[in-house]
């Protein structure tokens, strides 16, 4: 975890060039345009069940890309976009390796800020979370064996997931098998002085109860904490803190820099089998 004495430090100029992908990466829109067009053409090719309802918001809705085969593993992906942009709809070009590999693959949406605030937000991600492990059976999928992944802040969303230990959670521990968490933020703090702010709309007061650098590890499944070795130093820095916080507290957590990849890049790599962060992913479909 970086200090927050560091970003105190940090002009709002220099701190939105550290935790803005979109303004690190210049061409960000190109890697978008590319990964909804690539998407497009992988729902043409193998036709999952899209936008089947798993609550009353307008986005509350996810796709399904069943397993070849009964009692799979099932991937439950959480779309980045720092809460308030993008959609399931970017990222569907993940499901070919991991269908290969065996495991069913789902692609959540949710309502997005400032429509919903943060927590209203994670709760519909519980949600979800819920009704995948209800109808694992119809979707080829095992509903204890369920691998949570996601990007930006979709990891995070993740993250939350396993600090979270409701009373009656339909979605026990013993369920999430393990966590891909990609390129994530952990530690809230610098969002109160981000252009993403007028649209998140983050309390300050809020930060600790919603930064999973701050809150109780319950859920100790395997982690893999990836990040592409490319970005800012101190978004780098928000994964490596994280994935010491993890090891500390007795998971098994990796952590992987993947090189030559920034923010928009190191998604990419998931269309290919062969790369190294898919591969660690696909090892985690046996947790």
């Amino acid at each position: 975890m970086v200090p927050e004495v560091t970003y105190r430090a940090l002009s709002d100029d220099a701190l939105a060039q550290q935790f803005m992908p979109r303004i690190a990466v210049p061409d960000h829109e190109r890697w978008l345009v590319e990964d909804a067009e690539l998407s497009a053409r992988t729902r043409q090719e193998f036709s999952p069940r899209c936008d089947l309802r798993y609550g009353p918001g307008p986005r509350q809705v996810l796709d399904v890309f069943p397993a070849q085969a009964a009692g799979a593993p099932v991937l439950i992906w959480f779309h980045g976009g720092y809460w308030r942009a993008l959609s399931k709809d970017h990222y569907s070009f993940i499901a070919p390796p991991l269908l290969s590999a065996g495991a069913a693959v789902v692609l959540v949406n949710y309502d997005l800020c400032p429509a919903v605030d943060l927590a209203t937000l994670l709760s519909q991600t519980r949600a979800a979370l819920r009704w995948v492990r209800d109808h694992a059976a119809e979707l080829g999928g095992d509903p204890d064996r369920l691998v949570l992944a996601g990007n930006s802040a979709g990891a995070h969303i993740c993250a939350m997931a396993l600090h979270h230990d409701g009373p009656g959670d339909r979605c026990p521990a013993h369920s999430l098998r393990a966590a891909a968490l990609i390129t994530g933020i952990y530690d809230l703090a610098p969002i109160l002085r981000l252009p993403v702010q007028a649209e998140v709309r983050l309390r300050a007061e809020d930060v600790p109860g919603l930064s999973p650098q701050f809150l109780p590890v319950r859920h100790k499944a395997p982690c893999l904490v990836a990040v592409g070795a490319d970005e800012p130093p101190l978004w780098i820095d928000q994964s490596r803190g994280y994935h010491a916080k993890l090891a500390l507290a007795g998971v098994d957590a990796d952590f992987m820099a993947v090189p030559a990849r920034h923010h928009f890049s190191i998604t990419r790599d998931l269309a290919d089998p062969a790369a190294p962060l898919t591969r660690a992913i696909i090892d985690l479909l046996q947790a």
